[in-house]
């Protein structure tokens, strides 16, 4: 998985890298990889959390997202440089 970049869309990423991260920019708030999974369509069972919160903590780590407060996602702030709507 790539890291971000300017200019970089979330189509470069894996299928459920991508699901995870319209989840967390459509939600209204920060959130909790237990909140994410039934919404990627997985069953909210431990494994599939720390599934997910391990990929969570690789889009953080890559500059996907923000992992301000522990376990909890949301959106990168980009700094510097275009917002993602700008031409």
């Amino acid at each position: 998985m790539p890291n971000w970049q300017p200019g970089m869309g979330a189509e470069v990423l894996p299928r459920v890298y991508r699901d995870i991260l319209e989840v967390v920019a459509d939600a209204p708030g920060p959130v909790r990889a237990k909140q994410i999974v039934p919404r990627i369509g997985l069953p909210a069972e431990a494994g599939k959390i720390e599934g997910t919160r391990s990929k969570l903590k690789r889009l953080v780590e890559r500059g996907w997202l923000n992992e301000d407060t522990p376990g909890m996602f949301t959106p990168a702030r980009r700094r510097g440089g275009a917002t993602p709507n700008s031409h």
